[in-house]
Parts: C-alpha cells; structure tokens; sequence
C-alpha cells in the first residue's frame, strides 16, 4: 500500500503539503505545477486518500441496500436434506445478504403451476440458484431476469455467471492427502451417478476423478467402491454389507463422497466394533461445522462455502448495477483440513 512518505521521497514535497493537496485545502499556497505534479503521482501509484476510500465504502453501501436478490431453491427438497452442505450454502448466502442489508426474496418452483412463487411477492434485481433444475425450470428464471448466477453447479454454455468448485482437483488432493499419510487401499464410498444441473443422471465426478487418479497414481489394484446414495441412511447399510463380504481384505481408509456419507460409514464401523483411525480411517469431501461434532472430528477435503456465498452475492449485486453484463464463471479450489479421523501409518 502507498503511503503519504513514499509519495514525499517520489516528489521531495513534505508530507503535511501532499497531504494538503490531496485533500484539497484551499488554504494551502502551492504552485499550480507543485499541485499538478504531487496529484499525478499519487494517482499513478494508486494512493488512495481518507476521504475517497470513505467515498468508495459509501457507494459500495448504498449499491447494496438499494438492491433486492431472490434465492432460489430446488423444487425437490430432499437433495438438501440428503447433503446439508447445500442448507450451509443458502445460510451464508442470508448471513451475507442480512450483513450487507440487501433485501431477500424466497423463490421456489411449483411442480403443478408450473410457476415460480414468491415469499414476499416483490420484484428482484437478481437471482442465487442453489441446487438443481431443470431446463424448464432454469428457462422459467430468465423470465424473471436474466441477472442469474448459480452457487456449486451451473450450465456450460457459458450464459450465465456461477461460483463453482474444482471438484476434481479436491478429489486428486484428498487422494494425494492419505498417500503422504501411508494409505494406498483406499475405498472411495458414494453413488455411481448423480444429477447434473439439468436433474439429469450422469456419472458422480468425484467418483470418476477418483478412478483416473488411482490409475496414474498407480495404486489403482489397491483400491476399492463402495457404491450408496449420498445419504447418512445408505452409507450405514451398504457399509456394513461391504465389510461383511471383505472383512479379509478391508482398506486402511474411506474417502467418503460427502458428509452424510462419511457419517454413515462411522456408524456402521462402530456397530462392527471397527476404531476410527486405529483400524480404518476416514475422509470426508465437504466440511461443515457439523464435522468437528462428530466422533471422532472429521478430517475433510474442504471447501470454502460461505466464500463462495459471499463471492455470489457480490457478483450478482455487481451485475444488477452493470447495464451490460457478460457471464463470469469463478472456480475455488478446495482444501485438506486435518482433524482425528486419520491414522498416520507412515509414522515412526
């Protein structure tokens, strides 16, 4: 950051005079050159004085309280219910709207209308998708306008903004993770597909980076799937059936396609007297304050959520005061956390 010393040893004036000029002191006898030479230089390095970053925080402000934004969510409730990191997602987006005063507007899709209701009924400036829908559902937002950025999952046609995850490069880093950690039977734990942006099923993407970097990690004959839904209730079952039909050859540790499973995996392990991480270990993808509650706290490959809320919110806000606006797409990268669910086998 410039400072008013680095701008008086760049021009020679004293700080008390560039600080006059800057702040337009009328008062202050300066030659019309001195004034022009010290604003110049200033405005090259980027210093930025009291007043105008006063003035930029004010009109920053006020483009937020005068705006009104809709969330929209899945006419499906239960995919929230199933993965709570989505209820997480639309929390920080209302934390972040709540903070920045901007008005919000609950938008659901009704299945039989075939219409999207409004709670209250108010004209929006922009809309937050969270979740999935289809491309009736998606064609339907437009109407309503066409400032739309969607959070987690978006269309590729690159007509609309969206605030994604790298969820591929989260799956090669947790896996890079238990590697460094001595873990090479690794069994990644979740469903075969899973619905795209459209509700259509398609392969799980977590589940196929898993199964390319396996290969070139060429640990791939080590490793195992265990195939449930993305739900604490089918992890459990399909878990304990998996151990009973490899209680031979089970693996040192559980990538869990998100927290439900990973939770639903540790219940079964307790029920089949298995100590987590003494005997298998676990990884979660995804990272809710939930994790550090559970027993043990869950190691994870994390991702910045309420970033990501904030990161939405201020892109549609900016986009609802743009005249002309083109789609941005923002891709976060995820991160390891460490915790307890994870046994070092490597160390001596």
């Amino acid at each position: 950051m410039v400072t008013l010393k680095n701008l008086s040893e760049i021009t020679g004036y004293s700080i008390a005079t560039i600080s006059r000029v800057l702040n337009n002191d009328k008062t202050l006898r300066a030659s019309e050159e001195t004034k022009k030479i010290i604003k110049t230089v200033a405005k090259t390095s980027g210093y930025k004085t009291l007043q105008s970053k006063k003035n930029k925080q004010k009109i920053k402000s006020s483009l937020y309280n005068r705006c009104c934004l809709g969330i929209v969510e899945p006419s499906n409730i239960q995919e929230h219910i199933q993965d709570p990191y989505y209820l997480y997602l639309k929390g920080f987006v209302e934390q972040e709207c709540f903070n920045k005063k901007i008005e919000t507007v609950k938008i659901q899709y009704n299945t039989k209308s075939k219409k999207y209701n409004f709670f209250p009924n108010k004209k929006v400036d922009g809309i937050i998708t969270i979740g999935h829908f289809s491309v009736k559902e998606i064609d339907d937002m437009k109407k309503i306008t066409k400032n739309i950025v969607f959070l987690d999952c978006a269309p590729h046609d690159g007509n609309y903004s969206s605030v994604i995850v790298d969820l591929k490069l989260g799956l090669k880093r947790g896996v890079d993770y238990l590697i460094s950690c001595g873990h090479k039977n690794i069994c990644f734990a979740g469903p075969k597909t899973a619905p795209n942006i459209f509700k259509e099923l398609e392969l799980e993407i977590k589940r196929v980076a898993f199964l390319e970097y396996i290969k070139e990690k060429n640990i791939s004959e080590n490793c195992s799937l265990l195939e449930c839904e993305r739900s604490t209730e089918s992890a459990h079952e399909n878990t304990k059936l998996f151990i009973e039909k490899n209680i031979k050859n089970l693996p040192t540790v559980f990538l869990a396609v998100n927290e439900s499973v990973a939770l639903g995996i540790l219940n079964a392990l307790k029920e089949k007297n298995i100590k987590v991480p003494e005997e298998i270990s676990v990884l979660s993808y995804n990272n809710t304050i939930f994790s550090a509650f559970i027993t043990p706290p869950l190691s994870s490959i994390s991702i910045d959520s309420e970033y990501m809320a904030q990161t939405a919110v201020e892109l549609t806000v900016k986009q609802a005061k743009t005249k002309l606006f083109r789609p941005v797409q923002i891709l976060t990268f995820p991160y390891i956390t460490e915790k307890q669910s994870i046994k070092k086998l490597n160390k001596f």
